[in-house]
């Protein structure tokens, strides 16, 4: 009996024990239940607003798309374009026109200075019983033909033409001169008393020309500034400062090429140029200096490969 009676308190006392555990747990569950349900909620509720305000800034934005192209395909939007493209031919047409313009201006004034300086120096040394029969100015080099009734005469006016600052150089040829055999009547014209002939040749000090611009490098290249131009001594230095990079209407160009009188200059010199952003030489003859350039950003090869 007592056997009998320990074994069923046990057996009590372990129900006891996983009913208290059970009811426990259950309690725990209870309480955690609320908390996870509110949780959910909550992210359900996050996820909702943001998927919404997503939608909404999605839907925004295709909306402003879809106006913008509507208006790209408006026969009004259209028009403006090729207003613009038209505008944009007719600047480059006008920047041809300056161009040329500049380039006529620049020689006309160039070659208005230095003729009319040279001929009067010319005129002013002539002898007494000299009469000039020929005279031209090109490029620098002044070609004077006459005749004069003594040598002395001939070789006097070379002289002095020879001392003028205005020349570097004077070659003469001075001769015996027949008016008979030539056609002349010494009886009813001066040139009848002439003896001697005279052919001077003359080289201008400073009249080698250094012109200069700058172009849109392609097939075809497009103007970006005038012609300028400037006289130097023959051995003098010249220096074009800020090459490099230039702005014209708001475009920011980067210096691709220089050609100089039609030839590329090597690349090794060019990268100088543009490391140093100026370009230096001296002047031995005549120049003309093409800076080409590209937008920035352009993806346009560079040239400088003579």
């Amino acid at each position: 009996m007592s056997f009998a009676k320990s074994k069923n308190d046990f057996s009590k006392k372990d129900m006891n024990f996983f009913s208290e555990f059970s009811s426990g747990a259950a309690q725990q569950m209870s309480s955690a239940f609320p908390i996870f349900l509110l949780t959910a909620v909550a992210i359900l509720a996050i996820t909702l607003v943001f998927w919404i305000v997503c939608r909404i800034q999605i839907k925004s934005k295709q909306d402003k798309i879809d106006d913008l192209r509507a208006e790209m395909a408006s026969a009004e939007y259209q028009a403006r374009l090729a207003a613009k493209d038209q505008s944009q031919a007719e600047v480059e047409k006008l920047q041809q026109y300056y161009y040329v313009l500049s380039t006529l201006d620049s020689k006309v004034s160039g070659k208005s200075v230095s003729a009319v300086e040279t001929l009067v120096t010319v005129v002013d040394c002539l002898p007494d019983d000299a009469i000039l029969t020929h005279y031209n100015d090109v490029d620098g080099v002044v070609d004077i033909q006459g005749t004069t009734m003594y040598r002395e005469s001939a070789m006097n006016y070379g002289k002095l033409l020879a001392d003028k600052e205005l020349f570097s150089f004077v070659e003469q040829e001075v001769a015996v001169f027949d008016p008979i055999e030539m056609g002349y009547d010494k009886d009813t014209l001066m040139y009848g008393d002439c003896q001697y002939s005279f052919h001077f040749v003359c080289t201008l000090k400073g009249h080698f020309t250094l012109s200069w611009a700058s172009f849109v490098d392609g097939t075809v290249p497009t103007p970006l500034t005038s012609l300028r131009s400037q006289s130097f001594n023959s051995g003098s230095e010249y220096k074009l400062p800020e090459i490099a990079k230039i702005t014209e209407n708001g475009v920011e160009y980067k210096l691709t090429n220089i050609k100089i009188n039609g030839t590329a200059i090597e690349k090794a010199k060019l990268d100088e140029a543009i490391a140093k952003n100026e370009l230096t030489g001296k002047i031995s003859s005549n120049m003309n200096i093409e800076l080409m350039y590209t937008a920035v950003g352009s993806t346009q090869s560079e040239g400088g490969d003579a």
